[in-house]
Formats: C-alpha cells, structure tokens, sequence
C-alpha cells in the first residue's frame, strides 16, 4: 500500500512541479528583444521555408531549431513568441526527467531535482531563448534516464526510446559530442572509486576490473539486438534531420538518389563540422578567462545547485548510506564539464552554463533531501538548533533561484547589468518602435525602411537580389543590422539600402536606420 501511494503522490508531485515550470517559461515569452543570435537564426529558418531547401550549416548549429519552428512559423505565423515556443516547452517539460533517476534516488530528491531543473536561473533564463543549449541538455538527460532505467529494470524499450532520443539531442548542437566524453570520464572515476573501495575490503583491484569487463561483455552481448536497433534508431533520426531539403524528399521517390543524400548526412555533415569547429581557430581564446567568466556565471545563476552539489556529494561519498554510482557520476560530469566548455566555447556566453548545472543538479538534490531529513529529525528529537538550521537552508534553497530567476528573466532580462546577458542581446525597448514599424509596413507602397550607411549597405539590394543564401548565410550589411531583418520579414516589409544622401533626398522612405554618427546628415533630408 506505501509503494501504491509513492507511485501515486510522486508523480502527481512532479507533474505539478513541470506545471509551473511551463508557465514560467511561456508568460511573456514574447516580450523581450531578440537576442542577434536568435534573430539571425529565426530569419534564416523564414528562408529555408520560403525556398523549400536546407543544408546543413555548423556556423548555426544543428538543424533542429531550423525545422522543427519552420513548422511552427507556417501553423502559426513568426514572432518572438513562436520562436520560443519549442525551447520554452520542452524546458518546462524537463523537470519530469527526474521519474526516470527513481530508482537510483529517494522520493525526497527526485523531487528536489524537478525543482532544480524548474526553477534554476540559467534553465529558465535560456528555455526563453531560441538556442539549442536547453534542449541539447534535456535531450541527453532524457537519453541518459532511459538508458539508466533500461540497466535497473532489464527492459529494451528504455533503450529502444533511448537511442531516438539521444538522437535528437545530436540534431541540436555539435557539442552532444562532450556528453558521451564526459560520461566515460565520468565512469572511469567512479570505477576508480570503486577500485579504492574493494582494497579497503581485502579485494585485490584487478579482480574487480575483471569482474567488472565480465560483466559489462556479458550484458552487451544480451542486449546486442536492442543495441543494434538502438543505433539503427539513433542513425535514421540523425539523417532525417541532417540530410539536405529537398534532396531528402527526392531521394525518398527515387531511392537511386538515396547514397548521395546518406553521405551529405553524414560524411559530408562531418566534414562541415570538422572544417569550422575541428580546429583551433574557433577557440583562439584565454581559457583562463573563459574559465573565470563561466565560473561566475554558475555561483551567481546556480548558488543553490552549485552548494548543495557538493553538500551532495560530500555526503554520498562519505556518508553511512555508502556512496551511490549516479550521484558520484553526476558531480564529475558537471565537473568535468565546467573546465570542458571553458576550453571549447568560442564565444563568452551564460548559455554554456546550462550544461554544468544541470548534471551538478543530480548531486544538489541529494544535498537538499539531506538537510530535509535533518529537519524532520531534528523535530522528532525536540534539537531545535538543528531544526531552525535546516530550516533556514531550505528557505534559502528555495527563495534564492526564485528570486534570482524572476530578476533575471522577467524584471531585466536585457539588461547590461543581468549576468547571464550575452553582449549581442540588445539592451533597449525597441518594442514600440517596431510596432510603429509594422503599422507604417502595412500602409506604405513601396520601400518601408531603408538602410542608410556604409556598414548596412547591400549593392544589388534595390534590384531585390540580395537576399538571404541557404550555403552562404547574410548578405553583405545583413548581419550589422541584426536583429532587425527578422522583424522586417515578420512585418513582410520592402527594405532597401543606400549610402548615398541624395538618395535619401529622391526616395523619401517613411523609416530610415543609420548610425548615430549619420543622424544629422540623415535628418535634414527628411520631412518630419
């Protein structure tokens, strides 16, 4: 009857927990600025619609994002909001991950862990975001969850659903590479642990490495055929996404064009990547100050996670419960990760933070459940010293990443100050003057905005030739007006561009952009 009634709160439990997690994210999901990066990528996914063609291009990332809000533009229509959506919603359904580590964790922090995956500053922050880093992380963690639950109950299916699903989390970003790096490393230490543990009872190591290679060979021969399907899976999630449009659709009624679309998939997607991420030019940059800069980051979005991890951890290693595989697991995973990203990370940017914190949220649930525990003894005994001090921790636990959230993400989510704003997040209201915009788009015949200077400047722009290029990105000024043309494509406003002010003086367009530094020039040859 106890284990009816676990089965029946927890989940209940959890899923209110994802409830509020999902209103958080969509409540005013549309009303913050476009961040460049989401721009340039929103309006390159209105061009992939309106050509009907697609090819993979690593300086965007993977091609999740580009097709899964190319169907959500068509059903219902482009803006900020539907940007979103994808992110905010598969960010607010993350906390219901936690249901898979049951078995592994107490009731206690399986739910503190839906907490922290809810409420976490960075995980809300970027699940308003149009960025692959929130679902690259639920994906693998889902991924992660399924395998673990296919180890623990013996059944296929979890690795059946495994596998698709870390194959989506490869569609996202190229680094879904350091989750795999990570959780080898990851094993190896806890396998070291392991090694420690068996001297101290009169073990010799190398018998447990080979128990362990045993048993590992064993269970990979068992499972061979769910592992095969599993990969087959994985593979056709992995070309489905990365092959070219419309080559795809083409191949599927002539199979003959079938290897060629198979090998851009793959060979070709790992020769994009390679050229542009493979190398060192992308990483030209102080490791040290990266570190540092992420660093800061992870204690200022994740205090909480960050304290009761290795509260956590500590804990589990040496408390007398004995230490448990995950917990260990996840705290050198988010260790692990914290230097990686510092390393391969081409730009300065919260959003990297997103893959630290959550594994280290794993851990920070075991320290939470821990001091609830305190608690609840320190009642039953009458030690109201330890009572009020447990108490208090779990006050702060929970107030602080709500408050810290709700400045971050709704009081000033572009502000300069707000340390999880990347820099190319404009800090101004442009809201109002967007709108005025639109309405002036709408009235107006012929061009609606022009462009004045030379950093915005297109040549063949009048002529309507420079537009946007599925293998080649922007045209020249586009990317120095970011984020402005995804506006001006919702809008389906006529934009052109000139650099000349006798231009300005024949064509008189009702909006004109410049620079600060033209404003006078630009002034005085315009009515009003």
């Amino acid at each position: 009857m106890g284990r009816f009634r676990r089965l029946r709160r927890l989940p209940v439990a959890l899923s209110l927990v994802a409830a509020v997690a999902l209103v958080a994210r969509l409540v005013r999901l549309g009303a913050r600025v476009a961040h460049q990066d989401e721009a340039r990528v929103a309006h390159w996914t209105l061009h992939y619609v309106a050509v009907d063609a697609w090819q993979y291009r690593p300086i965007i990332h993977g091609p999740f994002l580009p097709h899964v809000n190319g169907v959500v533009f068509n059903a219902l229509g482009p803006s900020d909001f539907t940007a979103r959506l994808v992110v905010g919603v598969v960010g607010g359904l993350f906390p219901l991950v936690a249901w898979l580590f049951r078995s592994r964790l107490r009731d206690a922090e399986v739910l503190a862990l839906a907490f922290l995956l809810a409420f976490n500053p960075v995980l809300v922050y970027y699940s308003r975001f149009m960025r692959n880093d929130v679902l690259l992380a639920a994906f693998a963690v889902t991924a992660l969850g399924l395998f673990v639950r296919a180890i623990d109950t013996g059944k296929a299916r979890y690795l059946l659903l495994g596998a698709p699903v870390f194959g989506l989390a490869a569609t996202t970003k190229e680094n879904v590479l350091l989750y795999p790096i990570a959780w080898l490393g990851a094993l190896l230490l806890v396998g070291d642990y392991r090694l420690l543990a068996a001297r101290h009872r009169a073990v010799a190591p190398l018998t447990v490495v080979k128990r362990t290679l045993r048993d590992v060979i064993r269970g990979l021969w068992r499972w061979k055929v769910p592992i095969v399907v599993g990969a087959v899976e994985l593979v056709v999630v992995f070309v489905a996404f990365y092959a070219p449009k419309p080559d795809l659709y083409q191949a599927l009624a002539n199979p003959t064009q079938l290897p060629a679309v198979l090998e851009a998939a793959t060979v070709g997607t790992g020769e994009e990547f390679l050229d542009l991420w493979g190398g060192t030019r992308m990483q030209e940059h102080s490791t040290i100050e990266f570190l540092g800069h992420l660093i800061a980051v992870v204690l200022i979005g994740g205090a909480t996670t960050v304290a009761f991890s290795i509260l956590g951890f500590l804990g589990n290693r040496y408390g007398e419960d004995g230490s448990r595989p995950l917990v260990a697991f996840a705290f050198y995973w988010g260790a692990a990760s914290l230097v990686g990203y510092a390393i391969v990370s081409d730009i300065k940017a919260g959003w990297t933070a997103v893959h630290v914190l959550v594994p280290l949220a794993i851990p920070a649930a075991v320290g939470i459940a821990w001091v609830h525990r305190r608690l609840r003894a320190g009642i039953a005994s009458g030690d109201r010293r330890t009572a009020a001090i447990a108490a208090l921790l779990l006050v702060l636990a929970v107030t602080t990443p709500v408050g810290v959230a709700v400045s971050t993400s709704y009081v000033a989510p572009q502000s300069a100050d707000n340390p999880l704003v990347q820099y190319a997040q404009p800090a101004g209201d442009m809201k109002p003057t967007l709108r005025e915009i639109e309405s002036i788009s709408e009235r107006n015949e012929g061009v609606d905005v022009m462009f004045y200077g030379e950093e915005f400047y297109a040549a063949d722009e009048a002529d309507g030739e420079a537009t946007l290029d599925i293998e080649s990105g922007g045209h020249d000024g586009w990317f120095e007006r970011l984020p402005l043309p995804w506006y001006f494509a919702q809008y389906d406003a006529t934009v052109s561009s000139t650099k000349s002010p006798a231009h300005l003086d024949e064509s008189q367009p009702p909006v004109v952009i410049a620079k600060e530094k033209h404003a006078d020039e630009v002034a005085t040859r315009l009515d009003g």
